[in-house]
């Protein structure tokens, strides 16, 4: 019973693990979202590339601490999360106002690409959380996208353009 159950979980596991993939490869492959490729973030990465690294390290995080997660809205969310094309230093956009901003321009721009479901919207309006103003994480998803956020910044800053998935 015990070996029928583990070779089960493993299964489940697999099967989200590629309904994970096969999103977000499906997602990348929007020519809206390679756009993203245009533009650079957090100094030497792409924005793109940002957004791929995010998508990879949250789902890294949600199969290390075994939290159950919809993966498809979590590579969704996850890519779209930075959805917004422009470059905020050569169109004069100040610091605190790109950050507490770009969240809710990244939804209205997802919104008109894409049909969002509710985890996929707070994804993108959370993820700068706890920046004043912003919007809190309100399902697991959008609470890992928040933290790799954060630590994809912080990698592809100090070490530059980062492939995340040689870190783990």
């Amino acid at each position: 019973m015990r070996a029928e159950i583990t070779e089960l979980k493993t299964a489940r596991s697999l099967e989200r693990g590629k309904q994970f993939w096969e999103t977000l490869t499906s997602m990348e492959n929007n020519p809206r979202v390679k756009r993203l490729r245009d533009f650079t973030h957090h100094r030497f990465t792409s924005r793109l590339g940002h957004s791929h690294n995010v998508a990879v390290y949250s789902y890294y995080l949600a199969r290390k601490w075994n939290w159950k997660v919809n993966v498809e809205s979590l590579a969704v969310g996850a890519i779209l999360h930075d959805y917004y094309h422009y470059n905020r230093k050569e169109d004069g956009i100040g610091g605190y106002t790109h950050i507490s901003q770009h969240p809710k321009t990244a939804l209205n721009n997802a919104q008109q690409d894409f049909n969002l479901n509710e985890k996929e919207k707070n994804i993108i309006l959370s993820h700068m959380w706890p920046v004043p103003r912003s919007a809190r994480p309100r399902c697991r998803e959008a609470v890992l996208v928040c933290i790799a956020d954060k630590y994809c910044a912080y990698q592809e800053g100090v070490n530059g353009n980062v492939d995340i998935e040689k870190i783990f």
